[in-house]
């Protein structure tokens, strides 16, 4: 039976825990989070002794995994903690906000052999895999890229994401999977170019994202792609479209849906997107037990290229160029 921890309560944390309530080779054993009504409410639906903060936690007994979701710019306390007492850990993306910390962040991670899976979820999605073998006689040349949700509109999420400082906005905070996913597809990009605008709301105190990015890329294949992202559409809707020589392949990631079309005729594959977060965190756990860390889907040093790619593109809308 494997104890595990999780230190961040808010929707990402609680949707990992979910998760882990249904295996029966896990039990819940710690929650962490500064917010009491959180605390109440988890312990409530998950058991487990809660936490004001992780140093008690960690303190207070041998923990056999910990997952961090908190916050990108107070993670590196946690995961440098953790990597001290040699236990593993599953990380929320991104790696941080900012970049040269990050490189520290995993200098210190690396001297103290540190175990942990950046929290991709694209890279562990059966739908991906189904991807990367359809396009592996193919030559793709063009991509477009979408990614739509209305939190501009609606106000729903909490204040922090709407400051840039902290949630890094649309491009940190959710395109980053986008481009994750394009790194280990093709490769890595070599130019970036960018536009914003804030056609509903503007900029103020409290109020510092962009809602509507628009980034171009080159990447070193010569292969173009196009990333549009905005905060103020209509509905909830991730969707990429791979141009190649021999097919087009629609990928629907909100959906979890991929329409491979081709001159004879077309196919499709579907999963279910119900428990898209399972299978990162199925991959975590087996890594955790079996002790073979070989195949993580997503390292710490390979967030950081991700993170590099979006920090990239930022600047790039911040210049407008």
């Amino acid at each position: 039976m494997l104890k595990v921890g999780v230190i961040g309560l808010g929707w990402a944390g609680t949707t990992h825990l979910r998760y882990l309530k249904t295996r029966e080779d896990v039990r819940i054993v710690a929650l962490c989070d500064s917010n009491p009504e959180r605390r109440r409410t988890c312990e409530d639906e998950f058991e487990g002794k809660t936490y004001e903060s992780f140093e008690p936690m960690l303190a207070d007994g041998e923990l056999d995994a910990v997952w961090v979701c908190t916050p990108s710019a107070i993670r590196r306390d946690p995961l440098v903690a953790c990597a001290d007492l040699r236990i593993p850990v599953f990380c929320e993306k991104p790696a941080e906000l900012r970049l040269d910390y990050a490189y520290e962040i995993e200098c210190e991670l690396a001297s103290r052999g540190a175990r942990v899976q950046m929290g991709y979820v694209f890279r562990c999605m059966p739908l991906v895999r189904e991807a990367s073998k359809a396009i592996a006689d193919d030559r793709i040349h063009l991509i477009q890229s979408l990614y739509c949700c209305p939190v501009s509109l609606t106000k729903e999420l909490a204040p922090w994401f709407y400051d840039k400082s902290q949630s890094g906005g649309p491009l940190i905070d959710q395109a980053t999977h986008n481009l994750d996913l394009l790194r280990y597809l093709f490769g890595e990009a070599r130019d970036v170019k960018g536009l914003t605008s804030n056609p509903v709301n503007d900029k103020g105190d409290g109020y510092t994202i962009d809602e509507v990015v628009t980034v171009t890329m080159r990447f070193e294949t010569g292969m173009l792609c196009s990333h549009v992202h905005t905060w103020v559409g209509d509905s909830w809707r991730n969707q990429m479209v791979f141009i190649g020589e021999k097919r087009v392949y629609r990928l629907d990631l909100t959906r979890g849906r991929l329409i491979v079309k081709e001159p004879k005729g077309k196919w499709d594959f579907s999963q279910d997107q119900d428990h898209m977060y399972d299978h990162q965190n199925a991959r975590f756990l087996e890594q955790v037990k079996t002790g073979d860390w070989s195949s993580n889907p997503s390292t710490y040093t390979d967030a950081l290229k991700t993170l590099d790619l979006t920090m990239a593109c930022d600047r790039a809308c911040s210049n407008g160029s």
